[in-house]
């Protein structure tokens, strides 16, 4: 006899609670993704935790059923939590990343295929004959049954009467289960054979570890990692591979083909609802063994995931800026932690904190300090604007210009960097010495020639190219100032007017299909001359590349926060680490009106460690991350006033705590003052030290705030932007 049980079901709204729950269902438990009523609606709920046994369960409404037998592993629930705990951000937006509101209730289209059985059959029909001597001629005798009924046309009733009689049978196709993962083996050198060895000691103890997989540009890091994956593969094991850009999945797709020749799990944003729910339900049952994504696949329900890999872990993508707010590297090491398993931290130039940790003891440093294949890194040089000129209406001085021509002459591939999208970053009215800005955000609009118009990288408005200024209602009188990417392609179709040149930026990278075609185009050295943003930093390897040319090595080393020089370093020396990967002459310029800046000079003389070290000691000596603590406070709405009063308010009840070794800075109005027609108020809480005691202190204090109807309040722990 079955007793009635009661559950507590958590939705993936915020703002409703955990709601209690009876059934009759000795298969629900804790973790059963079920559907249950909702007042008048049928909603997607998950079991979360033994119902309040102060209801009557009498009154209860009943759950409906499990959807799919779906269950979310303990460890992955409690993962959940502790997200939840570390960054404050509502745990129902956790568990909707993870649940992605798939309707799993409903039909999906599936591939279903029809097996024979035995090709000896007697009293059959000739039209039942005729699908039995069809499926016997396809591979394996097997057939799909949207391909027998287009080509004999056959009716469904004499496929289910041959089912019946057990000469065929009926089956679904799943792609992760009908493609067996084999691996081609790669030939290591002994630095990397060494990096695996070390690396395979943590998990030969089954024992939680971080391990910074430290290489140079070039030196084989992914190989390594992979090489670790198979293992975990071939043991039956789940592996998670992070990447900070979407559009790099496709590239690393065709390499994990390569190596594996079967596909592994895509997860990413460009998805197509069918293709998410595939790929959810085979990695929660298991079927898919690697899942290659960017940062919300970590909030994907694996069932035996034994080891992630943060590809590039000092990118700033893996920071989601909207809520909910988080840094998918440092939850990856959180997932790490609740797994027992082990996590790989890549990079060729970390993050101060990881950096910090491995100095700590925290983290597990493995080096790799050479290009793999004997090729040597870039020579770097720098060119100081000081005393080089630039031709007239020209932004690339006459040394760069030269090296240029004399690569294209050897036949070689010429990267040119500037982090700028478009035409022009400024659009000033001559007449009035205004420029444009965006009708929702307290910015620039950025002039895109290619598309014709002004365009706000923030909220994307779009403005026509006659819009008239706002003083003088001309549109006459506007003038592009500064280069983008766009300006410089027309100054180097100029210049080279026979080389061929690509943009590549998040403006004109294309997607599928086409992503694959332009890549295999830049890959065959069809291209001359690519001209890239930050986008073309990320990982990308171009066999044909020689020449790095960096425009304006100084934007962005005088903005105003403390990640300014670590930023700056990353994104250049991971341009310059595209040139010459293939061949030991490969070469970057730099522009720079600033060649004895620190960034620079660790550039020009290839002291990685030492820039790193000498930047955490001030991090260190200015109480600021990682040595220190920052938990930004975000205000937005309406009214200014309104703001500025709830934060004043805030301020105040942050004093009344009472806490050592915590300052409180603000409320003030935010650098990028309104976005999206809301204005910004921020406020700043800095620790020196962050005791485990005071941290859950400010954290409470933090759950417990009571916001305003009219204020839209965020909290950002371990903030990396500041606008």
């Amino acid at each position: 006899m079955a007793f009635e049980k009661q559950f507590g079901v958590i939705f993936t709204n915020p703002k409703l609670p955990v709601l209690d729950y009876s059934t009759l269902d000795d298969s629900i438990e804790i973790g059963s993704l079920v559907e249950v009523p909702l007042g008048s609606k049928v909603v997607i709920g998950v079991v979360w935790s033994a119902g309040d046994t102060k209801f009557d369960h009498r009154r209860l409404k009943q759950i409906i059923g499990t959807i799919n037998n779906i269950k979310l592993e303990p460890e992955f629930i409690s993962f959940l939590k502790r997200a939840h705990a570390y960054t404050i951000s509502p745990i129902q937006s956790f568990l909707k990343m993870a649940v992605q509101s798939l309707n799993f209730h409903k039909d999906q289209k599936v591939s279903i295929s029809y097996k024979l059985n035995n090709s000896d059959h007697f009293h059959i029909t000739p039209r039942q004959k005729e699908l039995v001597t069809y499926i016997k001629e396809q591979p394996q005798s097997i057939a799909q049954y949207n391909k027998i009924k287009k080509d004999l046309g056959i009716s469904f009733s004499v496929i289910k009467s041959l089912e019946k009689k057990g000469v065929l049978s009926k089956f679904v196709e799943n792609k992760y289960t009908q493609e067996r993962i084999f691996n081609k083996p790669i030939i290591l050198n002994s630095e990397q054979r060494r990096a695996v060895s070390q690396l395979r000691i943590s998990y030969m103890k089954n024992e939680f570890r971080t391990w910074l997989l430290f290489g140079v540009t070039g030196s084989g890091k992914t190989e390594v990692y992979l090489n670790l994956a198979s293992e975990r593969i071939e043991k039956g094991e789940q592996v998670l591979i992070l990447l900070p850009e979407i559009s790099l999945t496709v590239d690393f797709q065709q390499r994990i083909m390569k190596r594996y020749g079967a596909l592994s799990g895509e997860w990413h944003s460009q998805l197509t609802l069918n293709e998410r729910r595939r790929v959810f339900k085979n990695v929660v049952n298991g079927h898919i063994k690697l899942v290659v994504g960017a940062r919300s696949a970590l909030f994907l329900p694996f069932k035996n995931l034994s080891l992630i890999i943060v590809d590039e872990e000092h990118d700033a993508s893996y920071k989601q800026e909207e809520a909910p707010i988080y840094n998918a590297r440092d939850l990856a090491v959180l997932r790490a932690s609740t797994l027992k398993s082990q996590i790989i931290l890549s990079s060729a130039t970390p993050s101060i904190e990881t950096w910090h940790n491995c100095r700590l003891g925290k983290y597990h440093k493995v080096d790799l300090l050479k290009r793999f294949g004997e090729v040597y890194e870039p020579r770097v040089t720098l060119i100081d604007m000081n005393v080089e000129e630039t031709p007239k209406n020209s932004w690339i001085s006459v040394p760069m210009i030269d090296q240029i021509k004399i690569s294209l002459e050897k036949k070689e591939q010429v990267l040119i960097f500037l982090n700028r999208r478009g035409y022009a970053p400024i659009v000033f009215c001559t007449a009035c010495r205004i420029s444009l800005e965006c009708k929702n955000c307290s910015t620039k609009l950025v002039y895109h020639k290619k598309k014709n118009c002004y365009l706000c990288h923030i909220c994307g408005y779009k403005a026509p190219e006659k819009t008239e200024c706002v003083k003088c209602k001309s549109a006459d009188n506007f003038i592009p100032i500064g280069p983008g990417v766009e300006r410089i392609r027309d100054e180097i179709s100029k210049l080279f007017p026979d080389a061929s040149s690509k943009i590549f930026s998040s403006d004109s990278f294309s997607k599928g299909e086409k992503n694959v075609e332009d890549m295999d185009k830049i890959k065959s050295g069809e291209i001359d001359i690519i001209i890239g943003t930050q986008l073309i930093s990320k990982g990308y390897n171009f066999p044909h590349l020689k020449l790095v040319a960096v425009i304006d090595a100084d934007m962005g080393l005088n903005a105003g926060d403390h990640r300014v020089m670590e930023k700056s370093y990353q994104v250049i020396k991971q341009v310059v680490g595209r040139a010459g990967r293939y061949a030991s002459d490969g070469k970057a310029l730099i522009q720079t009106w600033m060649p004895r800046h620190p960034v620079l000079q660790a550039l020009l003389e290839d002291h990685g460690e030492k820039f790193l070290n000498a930047e955490l000691e001030q991090r260190i000596e200015a109480n600021v991350p990682p040595h220190g603590k920052l938990i930004s406070l975000i205000l937005s709405g309406k009214n200014e006033n309104t703001l500025m009063d709830f934060g004043i308010k805030l301020k105040n009840q942050f004093y009344s705590l009472n806490l050592q070794d915590f300052e409180i800075f603000g409320p003030a109005v935010a650098p990028i003052s309104r976005i999206k027609n809301k204005t910004r108020v921020r406020l700043l809480i800095k620790s020196n030290k962050m005791t485990k005691i005071s941290q859950i202190e400010v954290r409470d204090w933090l759950k417990n705030i009571l916001v305003p109807n009219n204020v839209y309040f965020s909290v950002d722990i371990d903030p990396y932007n500041f606008y």
